[in-house]
């Protein structure tokens, strides 16, 4: 859950990078989709093999996969509209919910694995 959740913010990141230098294309969107395809195949794992009640960092990964996605429809259309500084600032609080739940999945990992 950890490395799904650092390649997400890091990717996140480097195609707000990329948005706002004006280098991200359509054909740079599975970069971006494929870690959330990943994350989403490994939440459905995790949760068959709980079977009962969910950990709290799955319902948190969970939250990071949906913010994650919605960073990716902003991000798509920003691409389009968008560069520099005002790219950069219409993706700084979707790009900041990612992060923030990142630190949220992170907590709850630690309380769990002690």
């Amino acid at each position: 859950m950890r490395t799904h959740t650092e390649v997400m913010v890091a990717i996140a990141r480097k195609a707000v990078d990329l948005v706002t230098a004006g280098r991200f294309t359509a054909e740079s969107m599975p970069e971006l989709t494929y870690p959330l395809e990943r994350a989403e195949a490994f939440a459905r794992q995790v949760r068959a093999r709980e079977g009962g009640e969910d950990p709290a960092s799955l319902t948190a990964f969970e939250v990071l996969i949906a913010r994650y996605r919605t960073f990716i429809d902003v991000l798509d259309r920003t691409r389009r509209e968008r560069r520099g500084a005002d790219a950069a600032a219409a993706l700084a609080e979707p790009l900041r919910a990612v992060e923030d739940q990142a630190g949220v999945v992170e907590q709850a990992l630690r309380r769990e694995t002690g």
